[in-house]
């Protein structure tokens, strides 16, 4: 609801009251207006808290009671939804906000907003009453809004949000002694040394969440933060269409470099460059997807994760038999449609000694025929280890039923839990009545098919 109908709503309830109640009606209004009105400002303000600050400022016409109490919030938010008085209604606000603190400010700003708004100065005013969390998102703008300097040098700031439109210009020292968490969501950079300014100003930075595209005006993005704990980069608008060619390293204009030693969470999704990973000796959780050219380096780099979601491209597979998995215990596999991944997938599981939860997810249509040839060791995981064990997208080809029956099966005395989603476009009667009458070695584990195919979970959220 917008501003001037919350007006317009509320002076209707007030006439329709003032004109047609009966007298016993009116009386009890007044009651339950007396009694509202006598609830202390704490209460009130945190009533005001669960309605959208367009409404909360409306409440300023209730009565003299209410006129000021909205100007107390600690926390405003503001969504464009298609109005041209939007900046003037933020401006005023801001103005008439009388709170010494304003612990959040949430803006999103839309192409209908004037061109003559001054974020800045909305900004600074933030940033002067102890801000802890600004979420800024401008779209629409012909060009990138430039944020004051002040925002690079808040002492109070725990999250801060930059989305879209908006000019990361950190030209002179920063510090961000407060900031926890860092979300940069298609942005644009003034320079490299802008991005490596603003995160050498977070001693104490926790997470960092970015989302790239292909005119931020950066060809190396480099995390270099000591206490980085999560990390999540999204790469998938640098380059518009995958290349299925071999030659994709001559594509290779950039980097992303990642030096964190405290990470124990990273996601990365669409990183077309150069991918250097170093010094992470606690990592435990690993989501990657979409890194088509790695190297050895890059999945050694992965060898002290607990929990690995990965998708399997052609490049990994010359170095997948080097690599020790010595920690893995779940491991969720997503093989690229141009991988031919069966005996890949055999030295992950001998490389993964511990090993408790296998998924294999293979779902695409068209696929390449895949070579199978029964190895002659049996992973250390299956017989000792492996606990549960599905697979998301079967299709019962029978390089598929060798895998399962003569192999997985047939070798893991530790199953509990195996769970088969059919491809949708196979014989599903068929297959439910192979899969049934499989032999297991774990008589006690417990299968469950379905056709519904569950989709792979990838990605993290911050504040």
């Amino acid at each position: 609801m917008g501003f001037f109908c919350c007006l317009s709503f509320l002076w209707d309830i007030i006439h329709i009251n003032k004109h047609l109640s009966t007298p016993s009606e009116t009386d009890g209004c007044q009651r339950i207006e007396t009694r509202i009105c006598a609830l202390p400002d704490d209460l009130l303000l945190r009533i005001l808290e669960y309605v959208p600050t367009e409404d909360a400022v409306a409440t300023s016409i209730l009565s003299k009671r209410w006129r000021y109490v909205w100007t107390m919030l600690p926390r405003l938010e503001f969504k464009d939804e298609g109005s041209e008085s939007l900046g003037f209604f933020i401006e005023k606000s801001l103005q008439l906000h009388k709170a010494p603190k304003l612990d959040c400010l949430i803006v999103e700003i839309g192409p209908r907003c004037p061109a003559d708004i001054d974020v800045g100065k909305w900004v600074e005013n933030a940033v002067n009453r102890g801000l802890r969390k600004l979420d800024f998102d401008i779209f629409g703008t012909a060009k990138p809004t430039i944020f004051p300097k002040s925002l690079y040098t808040c002492d109070t700031l725990v999250v801060l949000t930059l989305s879209n439109k908006i000019l990361v210009d950190v030209s002179s020292p920063a510090s961000l002694p407060s900031l926890l968490y860092l979300n940069l969501l298609n942005v644009v950079y003034k320079d490299e040394d802008s991005l490596v300014r603003l995160l050498s100003s977070s001693p104490v930075l926790e997470g960092l969440m970015v989302s790239r595209h292909e005119d931020d005006n950066l060809n190396n993005f480099t995390v270099k933060v000591c206490s980085l704990d999560t990390l999540f980069y999204d790469g998938t608008r640098l380059k518009n269409e995958v290349e299925d060619d071999d030659d994709d390293d001559d594509d290779l204009n950039g980097s992303l470099v990642i030096d964190s030693p405290a990470l124990t969470k990273l996601d990365l999704i669409g990183v077309w460059d150069y991918c250097l990973i170093e010094n992470m000796p606690c990592l435990d959780v690993a989501y990657i997807s979409t890194v088509p050219n790695p190297d050895d380096m890059f999945l050694r780099s992965l060898s002290s994760v607990i929990h690995l979601h990965l998708l399997f491209t052609k490049s990994m597979v010359a170095c997948c038999n080097a690599i020790k998995f010595s920690q893995l215990i779940e491991f969720y596999f997503f093989p690229d449609n141009l991988v031919d991944w069966l005996m890949p997938l055999m030295f992950l599981l001998q490389n993964s000694p511990k090993l408790k939860s296998l998924t294999i997810e293979n779902d695409f249509e068209g696929r390449l025929p895949l070579s199978w040839n029964q190895p002659s060791y049996i992973p250390g995981c299956l017989l000792s280890h492996l606990e549960t064990f599905r697979w998301k997208g079967y299709g019962g080809r029978e390089d598929e039923k060798k895998l399962l029956m003569t192999y997985i099966l047939a070798n893991s005395k530790c199953l509990k839990t195996v769970e088969i989603s059919l491809l949708a476009t196979c014989n599903l009667e068929e297959r439910q009545k192979e899969l049934e009458s499989m032999p297991r070695i774990s008589q006690s584990s417990q299968l469950v098919i379905s056709t519904k195919m569950l989709w792979r979970f990838n990605g993290m959220t911050f504040p």
